[in-house]
């Protein structure tokens, strides 16, 4: 199923993308095969994948702290995640290191 995931991709940061992407599953997990679950989730998202799709938020008259609903979320994914930064970077359709700049940003690192 990855594999289709992985055809269908536009890849806009062409074969240096591909390669970290790879590389990046290789590293992380212990499988032989490339599951679903091992590619990032713009990956998954973008190529019609089950993501969840866009998230229905009415935005309050008074208005909102949108660093606020961020930091939130960011504190969400890693509860969900028991502090796994990957996983909850994932959940968050964020690369690890913008979720880690966003960590430090917000005081979590």
């Amino acid at each position: 199923m990855a594999e289709k995931f992985l055809t269908e991709y536009s890849w806009p940061g062409n074969i240096r993308e591909l390669k970290n992407v790879i590389e990046r599953a290789i590293i992380l997990e212990s499988e032989d095969t490339i599951l679903l679950e091992h590619l990032p989730q713009e990956i998954v998202a973008k190529t019609g994948g089950s993501g969840a799709g866009p998230v229905a938020f009415n935005l309050p008259p008074e208005g909102i702290d949108i660093e606020d609903v961020e930091r939130e979320l960011i504190r969400q994914a890693l509860e969900l995640s028991e502090g796994n930064q990957s996983k909850a970077a994932k959940k968050l359709s964020l690369g690890i290191d913008a979720f880690r700049y966003r960590m430090k940003k917000f005081g979590f690192l």
